[in-house]
Parts: C-alpha cells; sequence; structure tokens
C-alpha cells in the first residue's frame, strides 16, 4: 500500500510557543498594524494533514526582542487516518518573537487624546440572548499605562451612532499598558462567566449602527473627529464619524455567539491561509474592514465571512498579553519536534469531541520571565485553520486536555525543572489546557478562543524561573495542511 506523506507547520504567536514545519503521516495500519499606533510582529500556526504512516517534523521557538510565539506548520491527509507533516522532513522553521513596539504615547492631559491611543478591539451588538446581548471592549494601544482624564465631562464616552452615550469610563481608571476595559449591556450581556462589564448600560445598539470612543462623555458638539480616539461601524452606517474607512460588511441579524474581533496575526482571519503572523497586537490601519474579522461558535455564513471561534470579552482584570517574558521550549529537545513526546499524534475517532480524524497533542515546557509569580496564565487563539476548511487544509478544533504522565524524558533541562529524577531519564507531568467558554462551544474552540492552564492559581502561583509542562489538544476533523497560533496571557 502506497503511504502519502503530508507536511504540517504549526506556529504560535507572540510569546507563546512556536511550533514550526512539521510532518505527519497517516495510515490505517501505521500510527507513528497610522495614527502613531503600536504594531507588533509575530508568527501563527499552521497546520497540514495527510494521509501517511509516520509522523515527522521539528517544533522550534525562537525568542527575539519581542514576545515569544508558538507556531508549528504541517500538512496532514485524510485515508484510514491522519497524518502531520512539516516542511521538508521535519518542522524544521524556526518560530520567533516579533512583538514589537513602534510608539509610545504617554498619558493625556486635559486635552484632545490622540486617536488610536485605546482602540475598540472587540464587540458585538447581538448574541444568543437577543438584540440586548451586547458588549464593548476597549483596548490601550499607548504601550504604557493609561489614566482616563476627560477633556470635559466625567470621563470618556462610549457612544453608538445615534449619539447617545452608552458607557463612560470613568476619569482616574487606570488601563493597563495592552490591558482592557469592558463595556456590557446589563439586560441580556451572556458572557459574564468569562468577563464581566467594568460599566453597563441598558439601551439595545441598532444592528450593524457604528460606535465610537471619544476623550468625553458630554456629547454634542464634543462628539468631533479631532476628540475621537476609535471607532467602528457597518458598511450601512451613514455617519463617518461612527466608522474608520468603507465599515465592516454589515450583518444579517441573526442572534448567534457572535463577535467582532481586531485581526492579531496580520492574516484578516483567513481560514485557508497558511504562513506565519505579521503581528501579535490588535491591526489599526484606520480601515473597519481590514482590521476586523467575524467569529461565531457555529461558523455562520451571516455576512461577515465564516470562520469557527468564540467571542472573548477581555475587562480589567483579565489576563495581559506577555509574549515576550515566556519562553516555551520543546518538552524533549534531544528528539525532534515532530516526535514523541513533543507530538503526539492519536488516531482514536471521537467523533462527540470533534475529533472525527483523531487528535494532535503539542506538548511543551512554559518557563516564567516575567520577574515575578504568575498566578493565571492562558493562551489566546490568533490563527489556525478550521471550519471551513477548504480540500488539503486541515480543519483543527482546540480541545480541553487532562493531565498526562510522560516517561522516558532525556532532556536533561526539562528533568532538571520538573522531573522526577531530576537527572535524565526522567517522568514528567504534562498539564492539560481547558477551553474557556463565556457559553458553550459544542463545535470546539476556533479563532480567539482561550485555552487556560488550570493549574496556576492564587493558590498555586507559578514562581519567576519556573517551569510547567503543558499540552495542547487539536481534534481532526479533517486533515490537511494547517497552522496554529497563540498569544500568551498572564496576570501576576
Amino acid at each position: 500500500m502506497m503511504l502519502r506523506l503530508v507536511r504540517m507547520s504549526i506556529i504560535a504567536i507572540s510569546v507563546v510557543l512556536v511550533l514550526l514545519t512539521m510532518q505527519i503521516g497517516v495510515d490505517a495500519k501505521k500510527k507513528t498594524k497610522r495614527k502613531n499606533r503600536t504594531t507588533r510582529s509575530v508568527p501563527m500556526v499552521v497546520v497540514p494533514l495527510t494521509v501517511s504512516p509516520a509522523a515527522q517534523g521539528d517544533d522550534s521557538f525562537v525568542n527575539n526582542a519581542a514576545p515569544s510565539h508558538v507556531a508549528a506548520s504541517s500538512p496532514v491527509t485524510q485515508g484510514g487516518g491522519m497524518g502531520i507533516e512539516s516542511v521538508g522532513d521535519g518542522d524544521g522553521g524556526a518560530s520567533a518573537k516579533r512583538l514589537r513596539d513602534r510608539l509610545t504615547i504617554g498619558p493625556p492631559g486635559p486635552r484632545a487624546a490622540a486617536a488610536g491611543t485605546l482602540l475598540i478591539s472587540e464587540f458585538r451588538v447581538r448574541g444568543p440572548n437577543g438584540a440586548n446581548d451586547e458588549f464593548i471592549e476597549i483596548y490601550n494601544n499607548s504601550g504604557a499605562a493609561h489614566t482616563v482624564a476627560s477633556i470635559s465631562g466625567t470621563g470618556y464616552g462610549i457612544a453608538a451612532s445615534d449619539g447617545v452615550v452608552r458607557c463612560t469610563i470613568p476619569n482616574g481608571t487606570v488601563i493597563p499598558a495592552a490591558g482592557h476595559y469592558l463595556c456590557v449591556n446589563s439586560v441580556a450581556y451572556s458572557a459574564a462567566t468569562y468577563a464581566a462589564g467594568d460599566a453597563t448600560y441598558g439601551t439595545d445598539i441598532p444592528d450593524n449602527a457604528g460606535i465610537a470612543l471619544f476623550n468625553n462623555n458630554t456629547g454634542g458638539g464634543s462628539f468631533t473627529l479631532a476628540n475621537r480616539f476609535d471607532a467602528v461601524g457597518s458598511t450601512s452606517e451613514a455617519n463617518t464619524l461612527y466608522k474608520e474607512g468603507t465599515g465592516y460588511p454589515a450583518l444579517t441579524p441573526f442572534s448567534i455567539d457572535y463577535a467582532w474581533v481586531r485581526d492579531e496575526c496580520g492574516k484578516g482571519g483567513a481560514v485557508n491561509l497558511l504562513g506565519p503572523c505579521t503581528i501579535s497586537t490588535p491591526k489599526d490601519t484606520d480601515n473597519n474592514a481590514a482590521d476586523f474579522y467575524f467569529v461565531d461558535t457555529n461558523g455562520t455564513s451571516a455576512g461577515g465571512g465564516q470562520r469557527l471561534g468564540a467571542p472573548g470579552p477581555q475587562n480589567l482584570s483579565s489576563p495581559i498579553q506577555r509574549n515576550s517574558t515566556f519562553s516555551g521550549v520543546l518538552l524533549d529537545a534531544t528528539v525532534a519536534q515532530s516526535s514523541p513526546p513533543n507530538r503526539v499524534r492519536d488516531f482514536t475517532s471521537d467523533p462527540p469531541n470533534n475529533s472525527t480524524f483523531g487528535t494532535l497533542s503539542i506538548r511543551r515546557r512554559l518557563v516564567n520571565n516575567t520577574g515575578a509569580p504568575v498566578t493565571r496564565l492562558r493562551f489566546r487563539i490568533i490563527d489556525l485553520d478550521t471550519f471551513p476548511a477548504a480540500s488539503g487544509f486541515a480543519d483543527l478544533r482546540p480541545r480541553t486536555s487532562g493531565l498526562v504522565v510522560v516517561a522516558g524524558v532525556n532532556d536533561s533541562s526539562t528533568c532538571a525543572a520538573t522531573g522526577a529524577p531530576a537527572t535524565a531519564p526522567c517522568t514528567v507531568n504534562v498539564q492539560g489546557t481547558t477551553l474557556e467558554v463565556g457559553q458553550p462551544q459544542p463545535n470546539g474552540g476556533g479563532f480567539n478562543s482561550s485555552l487556560s492552564a488550570g493549574t496556576v492559581t492564587l493558590g498555586t502561583p507559578l514562581a519567576n524561573g519556573a517551569s510547567i509542562n503543558l499540552q495542547f489538544l487539536l481534534g481532526i476533523q479533517q486533515t490537511g495542511n494547517f497552522r496554529f497560533y497563540l498569544n500568551i496571557e498572564v496576570l501576576p
């Protein structure tokens, strides 16, 4: 029987892990971002799947002066099983931290603040609970902590295109660098278990209407372009003060679990596009159509482009991207990146868990280089191949995983950090990661979903310099080429 080999590259974005080119064979018989804004570069994750008897490829992690990333690429095909391969006969690509601040803007005084200092980074004006299931997420794009100081009124105003303020960010509020502020509609907001609102409102924002953030909340003549931080609106929004460019595509108003999310990879949320990410922080080109992409938990065709994903609202208390202060290394550097225990392909079909063609487990050792203990650690998916997957591309569904015990690790560094005994060979615990949800994700994770390391908590922090072994489990619904990129988010 002829065996077909395919390449699969997995690239992790930001401070996370970088998995590069990899290959996996499958066989039924053998299983082996102008406005003075901050833009940062990063790689992504791409994964191809193919029918083949063995898995090959190397996963590499490279630290640059910027944040770290996890990246991997490789192909996988269908057949008696699924295979994942990297470019060449190994995942020999190097993934790097390319997150760089190109501009730092200091805190604004009682004057018109610079446009782009704060951005609307994610939002929706309808959700599974209906027209009032809304949220607006603000991101601090300045590169430094931002203290709210309005030119008039009691704070910054978040207004819809009817000119009515929905939320106020009060004067004196400090939004950390790369941190968020969340405004939600208290009538029907459904993602409070994922992130509660820092401020609330009760007046519905019409479907496809524009939204803008101003440096005051007094309205009227104070809501001008000179006083605007940012805006986002659809093509059907007539008031250009409340959108940038032509606007994002107007949606059919389905009450689904969706969100518009700023691109943090540089590929516009493309589902079938291999290659690394070029940014790792929210893209801002002053064109809503280019900066945002649409996600929902069912991969619905609602007019904004189809891609499986999930809302991921973030507030003042949410973990902050820290790609540059975490490093991700192979669990066992003495073997290829595509080989066990660094990558494990399980061909067991598990349709109820979105793993019809089995699973792919990517294992890494994460090292805390923040200079302080970390009490929360999670990973946001910024790029991957998923539904709807074209022929030749994988359909991957990130899912929750559990602890696995791995024996025979010959990496002296891993053994010294987490193994028993502390010398090679050793046995290590590889902790699972949990798919976080505000609402159910019955089809598995996707773009903008997050995976948390549940063993890192206030009670059990990850000390500075300490390591944790983690696995990222991907269900395979279609084999083919794939990518998988993550940003690392932490709390001290």
